[in-house]
């Protein structure tokens, strides 16, 4: 299961690299996040980028949604990274765990195998 929502994260990813986007570091929050280290190690090796986890890991979208109207009420003129960093998470304790090398290797071989058999789902769907 994990690695059919990640799997479509590293999908994104391949995108974003071939545009020239590079990730430095991906906050994590939601409830999947609330067992420390699980789901954060293999998020960092399918985005193949360090994923930061705080102690607010638990809270999920509406949340986050709550922190973005916050930072366009009162940001002025603050990016939001630094929004983030001073307001949201000042105080917090932040885990970041590095992508293993194993497991971006391992992302990397599910995805070309995903991308090989979707031209067999759209067979099968054609046949339909």
């Amino acid at each position: 299961q994990l690695y059919g929502v990640f799997g479509t994260l590293a999908l994104g990813m391949r995108v974003l690299d071939a545009e020239g986007v590079a990730l430095d570091r991906m906050f994590a929050h939601g409830g999947m996040f609330r067992t420390a280290g699980v789901a954060q190690r293999f998020l960092a090796g399918a985005l193949g980028a360090p994923v930061a986890v705080g102690d607010t890991a638990a809270e999920g979208g509406a949340w986050g949604i709550a922190v973005l109207a916050s930072y366009l009420a009162h940001a002025e003129g603050t990016d939001l990274a630094t929004y983030l960093d001073r307001h949201v998470f000042a105080g917090s304790d932040v885990t970041v765990a590095q992508p293993d090398p194993g497991d971006v290797a391992g992302f990397a071989t599910y995805l070309d195998r995903y991308r090989a058999g979707l031209a067999i789902e759209a067979a099968a769907v054609a046949a339909l």
